[in-house]
């Protein structure tokens, strides 16, 4: 009888042992395939988005010099987040000297070594659906402030890099 006692209890100990390791077990797959689903998620955004440079335009002025870049959502998705936005410009200064600069996002008004949102548009017309969002086959405008002048005669990079991990490289010279 005694040892009936203790077989039921060592048995009952086994049970509860094999669910509580077969919950653990299933808990860390759940967490898996939650991670795996949110990275195949993330990269198929990224493979549906696409920025094509359109245009490079400079100006030079007394004090800050404005770079106006216009760039072509070519991709499938929307894009928005422009604080999220990556900008890094490289230059050469009218003095020889090598400038390489991460501009943060101003909304409203930039100023040197910032950049903003000119204008989005869809065929030259002012975006008038989802304004502020940068659809599939609308351009974007953002102006980039430099203070030293560009140099003149040089060629000079800006790299644009969006939340998604897409990046846009062009050039520019005054």
């Amino acid at each position: 009888m005694e040892t009936a006692l203790i077989s039921i209890i060592c048995i009952a100990l086994m049970v509860f042992g094999g669910m509580t390791m077969s919950q653990g077990f299933m808990t860390s797959v759940d967490t898996s395939t939650a991670g795996l689903s949110e990275i195949g998620e993330r990269t198929e955004t990224a493979i549906r988005t696409e920025l094509t440079p359109v245009s490079t335009n400079m100006t030079l002025l007394a004090g800050a010099d404005p770079v106006d870049i216009v760039l072509k959502n070519t991709g499938q998705t929307k894009m928005t987040d422009f604080e999220k936005w990556d900008i890094i410009v490289q230059y050469y200064d009218g003095s020889g000297g090598y400038h390489v600069e991460w501009l943060p996002y101003s909304e409203g008004g930039a100023g040197t070594y910032e950049w903003e949102v000119g204008w989005i548009r869809l065929d030259g017309q002012p975006e008038i659906f989802e304004p502020n969002l940068l659809n599939p086959g609308e351009e974007i405008m953002i102006r980039i402030w430099l203070d030293p002048s560009v140099g003149a005669g040089t060629t000079n990079m800006v790299v644009i890099s969006t939340p998604s991990g897409i990046t846009s490289i062009t050039y520019f010279s005054p």
